[in-house]
């Protein structure tokens, strides 16, 4: 408890106000009780991490089920599923493991927290409840369904089909007697007994020829993202009705086997809950025997952050009109090194776009984590992890930014309205978001995810460089004309690589990589500094040759920057372990390169040497901080007609200016 209660401090100086436990409440180990039992184990870990994080005002998630943690033992033990290989996608069909699943939120929920002595149902600082960790009927794994489980889903599209068309008879009529193209698992339609074949996902999406069983198809659609939605509606009534809990609830966080066709399916499935979510990471060409959790010697990879290829930002998504977006897991996954970005562009176009909250993956040591093993034996390096110098180290700009509202939010750039039949025939929307690559899911599913090198997406109506103009959304079920607001095409500058904000505090050259932020009270740029002699902001002059930095300017005070009687000055770099090394190689998408050594502890920071200017009247003195924001020394500064000047020091993240 007390590592947690230091953990909970070294987050919150940092401005991190809310956190996720990404749990496993059933017994779902290798060794264990029933499927009815909990883990009481994983329940005290959650009861410690309230306790802990509340002393420090932090809000807590719980999302309490993973399905692919569910081992082949425990499944076993349960005997659920029956014949599939795993219980992904069951949780939406299948009565045995649901009515445990209410009886694990139950045992959760309702007992006293000994370390707080409330019950998590009456607790105000566990804040959101997530349904269940990247599972869907929407994504490949729903080919995995198999035999009696295969069987008793096509019983529920029959039911399902009666009580659409009254009749299966009526039914097969208005489906023109087609098959089922690529049946799942082979099962063929019994009208007899009504069981009614569902063709394997596939044939969902851009890729698959519905020929002649469009009809068909559209209500297969309809009836997978139904019958989610109508469990998760299922889910939030326990919660509120039989539990007595007010927690906000958020059904889910995954991707589709399509992001264009079905991803707004995968959110309208949400919407019977209270919150939207995803889980988006950003990635780069990686590729080794252990690629999905470590590094080691002889991977290929790529050093290419985000900074060039915009369309893979995590905050680009179609937002469901009135309702709270979160994205719960989120990254810049080494060995892209490219990381000090990553939290002041979630940050600022956070802000500008309206989404609530972004949770960073993972962090479970106290404070810092150096280099190390990604297993604890492996030699290796790990890949999932924030708190490194360069991500957590950009917090505390990244958290004012944000809590604090620096940044202006937009009106909608897009609102497309929806008609629901149109998500049933998978029709194009106006505009597309991707949803990246992840290592662990896409090539283990046998697909490719989001090349790396695209561009953009598939093809829609409008420019997917909307997204990083203002906010995007989407309201489902409205026949109402859509809006795209007059100034949105001005604002995207495709010849020039350019997209600015609506607010114009915000613009991403993608052709030079660089982002600036021009605000009264947050300027700065993320990026090759290099590709200009002077940055040229509305309070602030920036100089540096550096090819990649961020140095970022904020008040402590929340006035202007032009008025403010303290401003943080931020600067992040590259860390790299120490002995870290690599060599350049050919790969088949292009230039890559070799680790020829992963290193070790402690980091290497590479310098940042640049001038700052700041227009403020009333500033005269500037003092270095160390990496925990504590003082190590006065920096010189020069002071000019109201304008002071200073060399930031290469050996610090932090200068206070007051």
């Amino acid at each position: 408890m007390a590592a947690l209660q230091d953990h909970a401090r070294f987050l919150a100086k940092r401005g991190v106000n809310i956190v996720r436990l990404h749990g496993q409440i059933p017994q779902a180990g290798e060794t264990g009780g029933a499927l009815e039992e909990i883990d009481e184990a994983e329940r005290d870990r959650l009861w410690q991490l309230v306790a802990a994080m509340k002393e420090e005002g932090i809000y807590i998630t719980f999302s309490p089920y993973y399905p692919h943690l569910v081992h082949e033992q425990a499944a076993r033990r349960w005997q659920v599923p029956v014949d599939s290989a795993g219980p992904t996608g069951m949780i939406y069909f299948d009565p045995v493991l649901q009515e445990a699943y209410k009886g694990w939120l139950r045992e959760t929920l309702l007992p006293t927290n000994p370390y707080t002595g409330l019950p998590l149902k009456d607790d105000p600082a566990l804040a959101i409840i997530q349904m269940q960790n990247e599972d869907s009927l929407l994504f490949w794994t729903f080919n995995n369904i198999k035999g009696r489980e295969a069987a008793l889903l096509g019983t529920r599209f029959g039911r399902f089909l009666v009580e659409k068309y009254g009749s299966l008879d009526t039914a097969q009529e208005a489906w023109g007697n087609a098959t089922a193209p690529g049946p799942l698992d082979d099962i063929r339609d019994d009208w007899d007994t009504g069981v009614i074949a569902l063709s394997n996902l596939w044939h969902l999406t851009a890729e698959g020829d519905p020929g002649t069983a469009g009809a068909r198809l559209a209500d297969q659609t309809q009836f997978l993202t139904q019958i989610m939605r109508d469990w998760h509606a299922e889910i939030a009534r326990v919660l509120r009705e039989d539990i007595g809990a007010p927690q906000l609830f958020n059904a889910g966080n995954w991707r589709t086997a399509d992001d264009v066709l079905l991803d707004d399916l995968e959110r309208y499935a949400y919407t019977s809950g209270d919150v939207i979510g995803v889980n988006r990471y950003v990635s780069a060409l990686h590729q080794g025997e252990n690629e999905g959790w470590a590094i080691v010697a002889g991977d290929i990879y790529r050093e290419e952050g985000l900074l060039t290829r915009p369309l893979d930002l995590p905050v680009t998504l179609r937002q469901p009109t009135g309702y709270p977006y979160i994205i719960s897991e989120t990254l810049w996954v080494p060995p892209m090194w490219e990381q000090a970005e990553g939290p002041i562009l979630m940050a600022a176009y956070q802000a500008l776009t309206g989404i609530d909250i972004s949770y960073w993956f993972a962090t479970s040591e106290v404070q810092w984590r150096a280099p190390q093993s990604a297993n604890g034996y492996l030699p290796s390096v790990g890949k999932w992890m924030v708190a490194t110098p360069q991500q957590m180290g950009a917090f505390p700009a990244a958290a004012l930014i944000f809590r604090l509202g620096l940044i202006d939010e937009a009106p909608p750039v897009i609102i497309e309205h929806r008609p629901l039949d149109t998500l049933w025939t998978r029709a194009a929307p106006l505009v597309a978001a991707q949803q990246g690559y992840d290592p662990n899911r896409d090539q283990k599913q046998g697909i490719l995810g989001a090349l790396f090198g695209r561009d953009t997406p598939q093809q829609a109506a409008t420019s997917p460089y909307s997204f990083l103009v203002g906010p995007v959304e989407v309201e489902f079920g409205s026949n109402a004309q859509n809006f795209v607001h007059p100034d949105l095409a001005a604002l995207i500058d495709t010849d020039q690589q350019v997209a600015t904000s609506l607010t114009r505090e915000l613009t991403w050259d993608w052709g030079a990589g660089v982002v600036t932020l021009d605000a009264p009270r947050a300027q700065g740029v993320v990026g090759n500094l290099s590709s200009k002699a002077t940055f040229a902001l509305h309070d602030i002059t920036i100089e540096s040759d550096a090819n990649y930095a961020s140095i970022i300017i904020v008040p402590l005070d929340g006035q202007p920057i032009a008025d403010a009687s303290r401003l943080l000055v931020q600067v992040n770099s590259i860390a790299r372990p120490t002995g870290w090394s690599a060599v350049p190689v050919e790969h088949e998408s292009g230039p890559a390169l070799e680790v020829t050594a992963f290193g070790e502890a402690p980091w290497q920071i590479d310098r940042v040497a640049a001038q700052v200017s700041i227009r403020n009247e009333g500033l005269s003195r500037a003092m270095a901080l160390d990496a925990n924001g504590m003082a190590v020394g006065y920096v010189p500064v020069s002071k000019t007609g109201g304008v002071v000047t200073l060399d930031l020091p290469t050996d610090t993240l932090y200068v206070i200016i007051d």
